[in-house]
């Protein structure tokens, strides 16, 4: 990889996303209206049930934000016309994307936090954390896993023009899948062991590990088998995107097409 190239990439997002008020919405607006609904659904509830809400909307504007930000800014490429010069550069387009995500990892870890804030001030929801230094940095390594999922899901976006049908279809099944709608034990057996294969689903369990106390664990699992299971996984799913864009990348320059279908 190259560094300055993701420091640009970075930088790029950075400008785009203060420039277009549209990524308000998906990015800050969604997830909050979402924790509201919740809080308002269970306000009788304490303890884990209001937790378990808060940390619902928390990750859905992490992963909403991964989603619609890093994937979809491929699209943005193609419409504008800057999806071939950027193929064309001697970057990678793994950089750039890394570095897109990164930006919106920031912008995630920030709604979050901001679910969180208002969560307390709002709803009054005196939610108590076990350990805040631990569930901070468990939040920070799953947003950095969905971060990753992003990159995987944008070789869709540069491989054909129909990739927002992917991604959409990804939105909402990786939410449930992670645990972070609701616990994957009560999803059937099949659904269960793709749960496994997911780092957000560790990242998640970790989460709950820190601010929960006496949260039972998947799997019977500790808290750092969660953490190595999740940074495992995350390293695994980037090195397969990597991959991935690598050979779509020649491909497109061998064919000198950058759309299949």
């Amino acid at each position: 990889m190259r560094p300055r190239a993701v420091v640009a990439a970075f930088k790029q997002q950075a400008i785009h996303f203060i420039s277009d008020p549209q990524w308000i919405i998906p990015s800050i607006l969604s997830p909050l209206l979402f924790t509201a609904v919740m809080l308002m659904l269970y306000r009788d509830l304490t303890g884990p049930v209001v937790l378990q809400a808060v940390l619902g909307g928390g990750v859905l504007g992490m992963w909403a934000n991964t989603l619609f930000s890093s994937s979809y800014s491929i699209s943005f490429d193609r419409y504008n016309g800057t999806l071939e010069p950027l193929l064309l550069s001697p970057s990678e387009i793994t950089d750039i994307v890394a570095g897109r995500a990164l930006w919106n990892a920031l912008i995630g870890l920030s709604n979050a936090l901001l679910v969180f804030l208002v969560s307390e001030l709002v709803f009054h929801t005196e939610v108590s954390l076990l350990d805040p230094v631990m569930f901070f940095l468990t939040l920070v390594l799953t947003l950095v896993s969905l971060a990753v999922i992003g990159i995987l899901l944008s070789t869709a976006f540069v491989l054909s023009r129909m990739g927002s049908v992917v991604a959409s279809m990804a939105e909402y099944p990786i939410y449930v899948l992670s645990g972070a709608l609701v616990p994957i034990t009560i999803l059937p057996s099949g659904l269960q062991y793709i749960s496994y294969a997911l780092p957000p689903t560790w990242g998640v369990d970790a989460v709950k590990l820190a601010a929960v106390e006496g949260y039972q664990s998947m799997m019977g699992a500790d808290m750092l088998v969660d953490i190595a299971m999740v940074i495992l996984l995350t390293v695994l799913y980037f090195l397969i995107a990597r991959f991935l864009l690598k050979r779509i990348e020649r491909r497109i320059l061998e064919t000198g097409s950058s759309t299949v279908y």
